[in-house]
């Protein structure tokens, strides 16, 4: 077992934060670091996401058609199999964020409502 030192008063508010949702405080703090990391990853992939749109489209057109991989605002991988990129990325930088997404951007999704009008 490792030891982590910190004030009394973090100490107090770990305890307190874990005793109202009912977890021990070693629960509490892995629910804890596995949020941020979410929260982390999220961020990174939305800036990722953020630079590969502001490419211009000249740019992003080589890969029509294509999945693209980014990470740390490059480029790193692209292919018209999702799976394959997938897998490749995963062997590379295993848990890493790393955006894969279609080079055309965000799909839009219209979802189209039916109008009943009356006679």
């Amino acid at each position: 077992m490792a030891v982590l030192q910190v004030s009394e008063d973090l100490v107090n508010t770990i305890r307190e934060e874990a005793t109202i949702r009912g977890l021990t405080i070693e629960s509490f703090l892995h629910g804890a670091v596995a949020r941020e990391r979410t929260l982390s990853d999220r961020r990174k992939i939305e800036r990722e996401q953020g630079w590969w749109l502001s490419l211009p489209l000249s740019e992003r057109a080589k890969y029509q058609g294509e999945y693209v991989a980014v990470h740390n605002s490059q480029l790193v991988d692209h292919d018209l199999d999702k799976i394959a990129l997938y897998k490749r990325v995963r062997a590379r930088y295993g848990n890493t964020a790393v955006l894969i997404m279609p080079a055309e951007g965000p799909q839009e999704i219209v979802l189209r409502s039916p109008r009943i009008e009356s006679a």
